[in-house]
């Protein structure tokens, strides 16, 4: 691809997700329940698609394009009202998140947000209130247990990734 070309397409996505960052926001407002999580669906779908069928593309054939990254606040910060919802989680619940996780994952290298993503809009009607965070928080737990392993920092979604472990992995 084209460098000009690269830099415009990459450009364009920055643009876009920023944008779809202001339609979450939005949307989080809606007072709608079932709205609000059928819309948060279509707009995790079109961020997954952007980033993997657009910028990823892009970043590959010109790594240079993508930023040093500003870090910020860790993914797997929780606020204070958070924390005490995920307080209250049972079990049975841990255990749904960690399989949906690890449905998610795969034997070649997913990035966390990717794996994230995907098992919390499957667990969406069962436990719509869990953040996000908390999500990237089991990611780490799985790969402590020996269940998946990591590369990157994984309290940074967008900059770690994960497979399954106890799997032949082929040449990366």
């Amino acid at each position: 691809m084209d460098r000009n070309v690269a830099e415009d397409l990459f450009s364009a996505c920055e643009k876009t997700l920023a944008s779809l960052t202001e339609a979450e926001h939005a949307i989080h407002r809606i007072a709608d329940e079932e709205e609000r999580k059928r819309l948060l669906r279509a707009l995790s779908e079109v961020i997954t698609e952007v980033l993997m069928s657009l910028r990823a593309p892009v970043v590959r054939q010109h790594p240079d394009l993508e930023p040093s990254p500003v870090l910020g606040q860790p993914d797997t910060d929780l606020s204070e009202e958070e924390e005490e919802l995920v307080s209250g989680l049972k079990g049975e619940d841990l255990g749904l998140i960690d399989k949906a996780l690890l449905s998610a994952s795969a034997q070649s290298w997913r990035k966390v947000a990717r794996v994230v993503g995907t098992a919390l809009n499957s667990l969406q009607d069962q436990l719509p209130d869990v953040p996000v965070g908390y999500y990237a928080r089991r990611i780490a737990f799985l790969v402590s247990s020996g269940s998946l392993e990591s590369q990157g920092n994984l309290e940074y979604m967008r900059f770690s990734e994960v497979r399954l472990l106890g799997v032949e992995h082929g040449a990366a």
